[in-house]
C-alpha cells in the first residue's frame, strides 16, 4: 500500500546503479538509502552498491579542488587564532624546549593525518565519524560517538575563538574611530563588542557555503597575513632587543600548557576527511605531498613566531599578542589582517562539523539536501553567541587542544591505526597502543595544567636574560 519513489541513477567509485525501490520504513531507518532500497546495476563493476557517504559525486560534490588548493586549506586550517596564543604558551616553557616541542607536536600531528587518510581513501569514507564507523563490534558505536562528540565541542569551541578574535582586532580600530582611549574600561566597549562578533558571523556565514577550490584564494590571503605579522613582530624585536627575564632554558609546568596550545593549533584531523574528499587525482600520495609541505611551513612558522615574540615582550606577553601590538597603522593593518585569516579558516574548520549532515543527506533516497545549509548557519550564529561569554583567549585554547588530544590524536588514529589498516606488525600495534594512552594522558594532564605560569618558570630557569 505504500507507493515507491521513482528510480533515480546513483554514481559511486563501483559504477553505477538504478534504485528500483524501497522496502517500507527503509526511508525512515536513518534515511539511510543504501539499507533500505533496492538497486540494479546499469554499468560499472561488480562491487556492491554506493555506500554512505562514499564518494564526492555521491555527496553531490562537483567541484574538485587542486592539489595548490588543498596544500594552501592545509596550511590556513592551521592558522586560526592558536598562533596568537603562543607567545604567551612560550613564557611558560622556556625558548629551546619550545622549539623542540614545537617540532614534536607538528611531525605527530602529520603522522596521524596520514593514519586517517590512508584509511579513508581505503574504506571510501570521507568523514570521520563515518570512518570509525567501520571499526569493528562495539568500538564503531562508542569510538564514533565519542569523535563526533568531540569533532562538534572542540571544532565549535574553534569556531568561537576565531569570532572572539575578529572581535579583539576590530575593538581598538572602533574605539579609535570614535575618540575613545581603547586601553580604558568604557561603557561603550561593551555595548560595540555583541556588534563586532555580529559583524564577524556575518562575514564567515557566505564563505561556509564555498568549497575547497575556492576557498584556496582566502587562504592565500591569510598566509600572507601571518608572514606579514611575523616581520612586525621581528621589526619591534629588532627595535626593543630581548625584553627582561626571558627564560632561554628552563622547565616547568608552563610546558604541558605549550603542549595543548600547539595542538590547538595543529590539529587538524577532523577536517581533512573532506579535504581529501575533493582531492582532485586523489591518492594518499599525493595528499601526503600537501600535507609534509604543510606541516613543515606551520612548523617552521610556529616556532619562529613564538620564540621572536617571546624575545620581543618578555614574560608579559598577552595571551592574545594582537593586544600587545602597537595602535599605529602597522599593528592596526595586522589586526584587519587577523580578521582576513579568521574568515578564511573558519569556513575550512566549519565543514568538520556539516560533513556528516552532509553526507546523511546524500545518502537519502530522494529530497534537496538542505539540512547541512541550515545547520551552518545555525552553528554560525551560536559561536557569535558564545564569544559574548568567552573570557581568556589562551585558556581557551588549551582547554580546547587539551580535549583535542583525547579525540584526534589518541582514539581516532590510535583505533583506525590498530583495526582499519590491516597492519598486524608487533611494532605498529605497540605504536597505536602506545598512542592511545599516552595521548590519554597528555589529554587530562592538559585538562589540569592551562596556565601558562611564567612565575613557576623564573624559579626552575637555567638561562634568563637580564
Amino acid at each position: 500500500g505504500h507507493s515507491l519513489p521513482e528510480p533515480r541513477a546513483r554514481v559511486g567509485r563501483a559504477g553505477a546503479w538504478l534504485r528500483l525501490g524501497c522496502m517500507e520504513g527503509g526511508l525512515s531507518a536513518g534515511g539511510d538509502a543504501c539499507r533500505g532500497c533496492s538497486y540494479t546495476r546499469i554499468e560499472g563493476q561488480d562491487n556492491g552498491p554506493p555506500s554512505v557517504g562514499s564518494d564526492s559525486k555521491a555527496a553531490g560534490r562537483k567541484t574538485q579542488a587542486s592539489l595548490r588548493a588543498i596544500t594552501a586549506n592545509l596550511i590556513t586550517a592551521g592558522l586560526g587564532t592558536g598562533i596568537l596564543s603562543l607567545p604567551w604558551a612560550t613564557a611558560g616553557a622556556s625558548l629551546l624546549p619550545s622549539v623542540a616541542v614545537t617540532m614534536a607536536v607538528m611531525a605527530l600531528n602529520a603522522a596521524t593525518v596520514m593514519i586517517i587518510i590512508v584509511a579513508a581513501d581505503k574504506w571510501k569514507a570521507y568523514d570521520l565519524g563515518a570512518l570509525l564507523g567501520h571499526l569493528p563490534g562495539r568500538y564503531s558505536y562508542l569510538a564514533q560517538a565519542f569523535c563526533n562528540l568531540l569533532t562538534w565541542v572542540s571544532v565549535f569551541l574553534c569556531l568561537v575563538g576565531y569570532l572572539v578574535v575578529v572581535a579583539d582586532s576590530l575593538e581598538p580600530i572602533m574605539l579609535m574611530s570614535l575618540g575613545i582611549d581603547p586601553h580604558t574600561e568604557n561603557e561603550e566597549a561593551f555595548w560595540g563588542r555583541p556588534i563586532l562578533l555580529a559583524a564577524g558571523a556575518c562575514m564567515v556565514l557566505p564563505l561556509c557555503f564555498l568549497d575547497q577550490e575556492h576557498l584556496s584564494f582566502s587562504s592565500g590571503l591569510s598566509i600572507v597575513v601571518n608572514i606579514y605579522m611575523f616581520v612586525l613582530v621581528a621589526v619591534l624585536f629588532a627595535r626593543r632587543g630581548v625584553a627582561s627575564r626571558v627564560c632561554v632554558v628552563g622547565a616547568g609546568p608552563g610546558a604541558v600548557t605549550l603542549f595543548s596550545t600547539l595542538m590547538q593549533c595543529a590539529i587538524i584531523q577532523m577536517c581533512v576527511p573532506p579535504m581529501y574528499e575533493e582531492l582532485q587525482d586523489k591518492s594518499p600520495g599525493r595528499f601526503n605531498g600537501a600535507v609534509g609541505f604543510a606541516f613543515i611551513f606551520l612548523a617552521l612558522l610556529f616556532a619562529a613566531f613564538s620564540v621572536v615574540a617571546y624575545l620581543a615582550f618578555g614574560p608579559d606577553v598577552q595571551s592574545n599578542v594582537m593586544l600587545n601590538l602597537p595602535d599605529d597603522m602597522f599593528g592596526t593593518a595586522a589586526r584587519l589582517g587577523m580578521c582576513v585569516t579568521v574568515m578564511a579558516v573558519y569556513p575550512i574548520v566549519s565543514k568538520s562539523m556539516v560533513a556528516p549532515i552532509r553526507h546523511w543527506e546524500a545518502s537519502r533516497c530522494a529530497g534537496e539536501p538542505w539540512r547541512w545549509r541550515w545547520a551552518q548557519a545555525l552553528i554560525v550564529v551560536l559561536s557569535a553567541v558564545g564569544g559574548g561569554f568567552a573570557g581568556q583567549l589562551g585558556t581557551l585554547q588549551t582547554v580546547n587542544g587539551a580535549l583535542q588530544v583525547s579525540a584526534f590524536i589518541a582514539v581516532a588514529p590510535g583505533l583506525t591505526g590498530l583495526f582499519l589498516l590491516g597492519l598486524k606488525g608487533l611494532r605498529w600495534q605497540a605504536a597505536m597502543c602506545a598512542l592511545l594512552v599516552l595521548g590519554t594522558v597528555a589529554s587530562c594532564l592538559g585538562m589540569v595544567y592551562d596556565a601558562n605560569e611564567p612565575e613557576v618558570l623564573a624559579r626552575h630557569c637555567a638561562w634568563q636574560t637580564q
